[in-house]
């Protein structure tokens, strides 16, 4: 299934073409245009017409909403995009920071200008932001619109790609299990394991292409957080019963299938990328092609041994919000349930303000991805070898709601989980 993943491809991108981008400085002071072909190209031109000085391999490239970006990713992104450059110690414009600008302009009485701004958002803020999670906006006569054109404000500074909230929840949902993928990934590149045993190194590099092509197969789970995936049943009813296996799927008859097998789905979702290329998805080194070469001969039954995908209809399509997109508190990591008595919930679909907000909600690993799911993984990798159960169960604790919780700011607790 692996190399049929491998082999399955259409026309390659044209890596000639020119893009146009909208580029801005990290303080949002200025904004220019920039035509470009590849990732290095954007970060040489962006430099140059912000004037921005420094190593360019020490540049960093960054959405609005504060997420990174890599080459492979850039690959993804439309044209006309806007992203913020950032050299070493600039602190970019976060969710945070337009929060409190955009309060600003609702009037909260409490939120002054200048110094008191920096001083409300340096002391005790996870108390003031539960005191802003009420005193936002009541008016729910807008909540039910979807599309830009019936609901302007709610997507004023927010990319034109997006024409409804429903595809922008799905992003910004995806874009947190990226930021998962990509920490893992370099936690387990960054390990004497990975750096020093070749055999380990061989199931780490398998363990991450497998943790790609699944994540792929699963939208990266963009329906937690798109409350158009929700099925005909009362959702929170899913949600309880989302590790109950002997239940059959939600019903997914409003996602028709294509030719090619995968759920129709956002343009911008990566279930749309069909390009694989083997030793970019791999990154193996030059000394290690001779064995990825080999790799790739092997039988199909030895490399599903390893990296059996499991095809996405298979597994069930569970949203976090009810069909009003109103999302409530999963609780501290070693709670059943959140204990303020259903005063931490939010629906970000209702106004600009809860949307900002909304982003110091936490998806929190119950069992901790950095402390104990890729250790796990890395001394599993040290034997004889890393068998399927072992590769899918550490992906279900990484990318699921098997072990992930959404959790107001004031339940995620950043300590360790023991």
């Amino acid at each position: 299934m692996l190399i049929n993943y491998f082999r399955r491809s259409t026309s390659a991108p044209n890596k000639n073409e020119i893009i146009g981008y909208k580029v801005t400085n990290a303080s949002r002071t200025r904004k220019v245009g920039v035509a470009c072909r590849t990732f290095q190209e954007l970060k040489e031109k962006a430099c140059i017409k912000l004037k921005i000085t420094g190593k360019l391999e020490d540049i960093s490239v960054f959405l609005l909403d504060g997420s990174e970006i890599d080459e492979e990713y850039f690959s993804t992104l439309k044209a006309q995009t806007t992203l913020i450059i950032q050299k070493p110690g600039e602190r970019i414009m976060t969710d945070a920071d337009l929060l409190y600008e955009t309060l600003k302009r609702v009037n909260i009485d409490y939120l002054m200008s200048g110094d008191e701004i920096s001083k409300f958002l340096t002391e005790n803020l996870k108390a003031k932001i539960s005191i802003l999670n009420s005193a936002l906006n009541s008016d729910d006569t807008k909540t039910h619109l979807s599309s830009r054109i019936d609901h302007q404000d709610w997507f004023r500074g927010l990319d034109t790609t997006y024409t409804s909230k429903e595809a922008f929840m799905h992003r910004r949902c995806q874009d947190r299990i990226r930021g998962y993928l990509t920490k893992a990934v370099e936690q387990i590149k960054s390990s004497d394991i990975f750096t020093t045993d070749r055999r380990a190194r061989q199931h780490l590099l398998r363990a991450i292409a497998f943790f790609k092509l699944q994540l792929k197969e699963d939208h990266y789970y963009g329906h937690y957080f798109d409350r158009s995936k929700i099925s005909t049943g009362n959702s929170n009813e899913v949600k309880n019963n989302k590790n109950d296996n002997d239940k059959d799927n939600n019903d997914n008859s409003s996602d028709e299938i294509d030719d090619s097998g995968f759920f129709q789905c956002y343009e911008h979702c990566p279930c749309k990328l069909r390009n694989f290329d083997y030793f970019n998805l791999f990154e193996i080194e030059e000394s290690d092609q001779i064995d990825a070469r080999r790799m790739q001969q092997e039988n199909d039954n030895e490399i599903e041994s390893y990296y059996k995908v499991i095809p996405g209809k298979e597994r069930k399509l569970i949203t976090l919000c009810d069909h009003k997109g109103e999302f409530k508190c999963d609780g501290v990591w070693n709670k059943d349930k959140c204990t303020y008595d259903g005063k931490h919930k939010i629906n970000p679909y209702r106004s600009k303000e809860e949307l900002i907000l909304f982003s110091t909600w936490n998806l929190d690993h119950r069992i901790e991805r950095s402390r104990t799911l890729i250790p796990q993984l890395l001394k599993l990798s040290q034997e004889e070898q890393l068998n399927q159960k072992d590769v899918v169960e550490i992906y279900d604790n990484l990318f699921t709601i098997k072990n992930l919780r959404l959790v107001h700011i004031v339940c995620h607790d950043k300590g360790a989980h023991k």
